[in-house]
C-alpha cells in the first residue's frame, strides 16, 4: 500500500482539484493522509465532504509545511510515502509509474517522475534535466547531484519514498519553512540511489495563490547548504558521486538564494552569497549577473525587479 500525505493550509480554492487528481489513480491500493495544519479557510471542510473511505483527515494547530509532512509519515501504514501538495495535482498513472520504479529498484530509496510546470502566466513545460536520456525511459540515476544541476528530479508532488528511507535520513527539518524539500530530498540522495521516470506524473502549479517564497532572513543559513557542507566534510558521497559534483549542487543553490536576496533589495546578502560560490564552472555567468545587480543603486535595481 501507498500513503499519500498531502499538508493542508489555507487552499480552499486548490485542495478538491488535489484530492481528484489522487482518486484518480489507476494504481488503487493506497490511504490519503490530509494533515491540516490550522487551516483557517475552510480547507478542512472540502476535505470532509470526500466520502472515500481512503481520505483520512488529521487536524493539528498550524506548526508549518514540515511538521505537517512529519506527522503524515507517523500517520502512515503504508511502505511507499507519497507526497503531494495541496495546491498540485497529480496524472492518473505517477502511482503506477513509482509502484513500478519501486519493484525494479530495490536498492533506491526514492522513485520520481518527471513532471510539468504551469507558470503564473498559463505557460506550460516539462523541465530538462542533466544526464538523462530522451522520452521514454526509466531506471536508477547514476549521478542524482549531477542531474539536479538543471532542475532537481526530486519534487515534492512527484516523488514516493520508502517509509524506511526516514529511519536512515531523518524526516523534514522542523521550523524551516522554505527549502525544507530540497534538503529532505538532498540528504535521501547521499544516502540512496534515486529511480526516475521521464513519464510525467504530476503538475506544478506556480500559478496557484498563497505558494510559500524564500524568506531571506531564513536564507543567512539556508538549510540544504549546511547539509551538503557537513556531507563535504565527512567525507559521506554516495557511490558514484565525487566532491566536484556536490560542491557544484551547493553552488547551484548559493547562486539561486543570492538571486531571491536580490529580489527582496538584500544586495550586501546577494554578495555573500556569491563570494561562497566562487567555484563554480557551470553557473559562472549566473554569478556574475548577480554581483553586477548587486553593484547597482537601489533604486535601478527596484525598477529592474
Amino acid at each position: 500500500m501507498v500513503s499519500v500525505v498531502i499538508p493542508l493550509y489555507n487552499k480552499v480554492r486548490h485542495i478538491k482539484r488535489a484530492l481528484d487528481s489522487v482518486l484518480a489513480q489507476t494504481y488503487p491500493d493506497f490511504e490519503v493522509i490530509v494533515v491540516n495544519d490550522g487551516s483557517t479557510d475552510g480547507s478542512d471542510k472540502v476535505v470532509e465532504q470526500f466520502t472515500d473511505p481512503r481520505v483520512r483527515l488529521v487536524n493539528q494547530e498550524n506548526a508549518g509545511v514540515s511538521a505537517a509532512r512529519n506527522r503524515g509519515i507517523t500517520e502512515a501504514k503504508g511502505e511507499l510515502i507519497a507526497f503531494l501538495d495541496a495546491d498540485d495535482e497529480w496524472l492518473p498513472e505517477h502511482l503506477a509509474t513509482a509502484c513500478r520504479l519501486a519493484a525494479k529498484h530495490p536498492e533506491c530509496g526514492a522513485f520520481a517522475s518527471s513532471y510539468r510546470v504551469v507558470s503564473s502566466r498559463g505557460g506550460e513545460r516539462t523541465p530538462a534535466f542533466d544526464g538523462i536520456p530522451g522520452h521514454p525511459w526509466e531506471g536508477a540515476l547514476k549521478n542524482y547531484f549531477r542531474t539536479a544541476l538543471t532542475s532537481d528530479p526530486l519534487w515534492t508532488s512527484a516523488v514516493v519514498v520508502r517509509k524506511n528511507a526516514f529511519g536512515v535520513c531523518g524526516c523534514f527539518p522542523a521550523g524551516v519553512r522554505t527549502g525544507e524539500d530540497v534538503d529532505m530530498w538532498c540528504r535521501i540522495a547521499l544516502h540512496f540511489p534515486v529511480a526516475f521516470s521521464t513519464t510525467p506524473g504530476a503538475i506544478y502549479h506556480q500559478e496557484a495563490g498563497n505558494r510559500s517564497v524564500l524568506d531571506v532572513d531564513e536564507a543567512i543559513c539556508p538549510v540544504v547548504v549546511g547539509t551538503l557542507d557537513a556531507a563535504l566534510t565527512a567525507g559521506r558521497l554516495p557511490n558514484g558521486v565525487n566532491a566536484e559534483d556536490l560542491i557544484e549542487y551547493r553552488n547551484k543553490w548559493l547562486i539561486g538564494f543570492a538571486t531571491h536576496c536580490l529580489i527582496a533589495g538584500e544586495r550586501k546578502l546577494a554578495r555573500e552569497f556569491c563570494s561562497r560560490a566562487v567555484s563554480t564552472r557551470k553557473f559562472r555567468s549566473w554569478r556574475w549577473r548577480n554581483l553586477a545587480a548587486s553593484c547597482l543603486p537601489s533604486a535601478v535595481l527596484k525598477r529592474l525587479r
